[in-house]
């Protein structure tokens, strides 16, 4: 068993119901006001293969072409699970502590930087392999931060700290409520979707489709 732990404290209940109202309201943000929104739930873990080809290879370039016609709700913590141990939180990660390491740096990504777009952007940087190195890692952290202007100081500090510990465990609760069994588990309009074919299946998912989609559309007619 593969176990990261941090003390929990009545103090840190509060801290998590903090955390939770500040992550449902960064859910809920609009990028562009009156569009039609497709609502995009992806649950994955950091050092999974599958999870890894599907955010760099699938889901990046989705985020980039549509992100103001997105809601993108995204959940770092895969199969991971969290136990309570004597008044400590225990978590056991399927690709062992560097994935528990991997994923709190992908869920502090998601909150400090408080933009969903830049996060998929900044967390699908660190899953990329590079130099002999599995990602998600300081290492990865530092190079996406250079590459994206990102400070990473308060990511990382968040990962090795107490509110990365409730970050997971956040992240534990609301995966553990849609009952997947393997990942990356997507929910598109609250549908479950495959992930083959996923730029088509987005811009099907439009009333009214967007331009962008429209190009993509016209691209593949021709």
């Amino acid at each position: 068993m593969y176990i990261i732990s941090s003390h929990y404290s009545d103090e840190n209940k509060v801290i998590t119901k903090l955390l939770e109202q500040d992550l449902f309201a960064l859910q809920e943000q609009k990028n562009v006001v009156g569009n039609e929104m497709v609502t995009i739930q992806l649950y994955y873990e950091s050092l999974c293969p599958d999870s890894i080809q599907f955010i760099t290879k699938v889901f990046k370039p989705v985020v980039e072409k549509l992100a103001q016609y997105l809601n993108i709700q995204t959940y770092p913590y895969g199969n991971a699970r969290t136990f309570n141990h004597n008044g400590h939180y225990v978590f056991q990660c399927q690709h062992g502590p560097e994935e528990c390491y991997g994923n709190k740096l992908h869920a502090c990504a998601i909150y400090s930087l408080r933009n969903m777009t830049r996060a998929v952007l900044f967390n699908s940087c660190m899953m990329e392999p590079r130099q002999g190195r599995h990602g998600s890692d300081d290492d990865a952290a530092d190079a996406c931060g250079n590459a994206q202007n990102v400070d990473v100081s308060l990511i990382k500090e968040c990962a090795k700290g107490n509110k990365g510990d409730l970050l997971l465990k956040y992240y534990g609760d609301e995966s553990t409520k849609a009952h997947f069994n393997s990942v990356p588990y997507i929910l598109l309009n609250g549908e479950i979707n495959d992930g083959n074919n996923f730029m088509r299946d987005v811009c099907a998912a439009f009333t009214n489709t967007p331009p962008p989609c429209q190009e993509i559309s016209m691209e593949e007619n021709q």
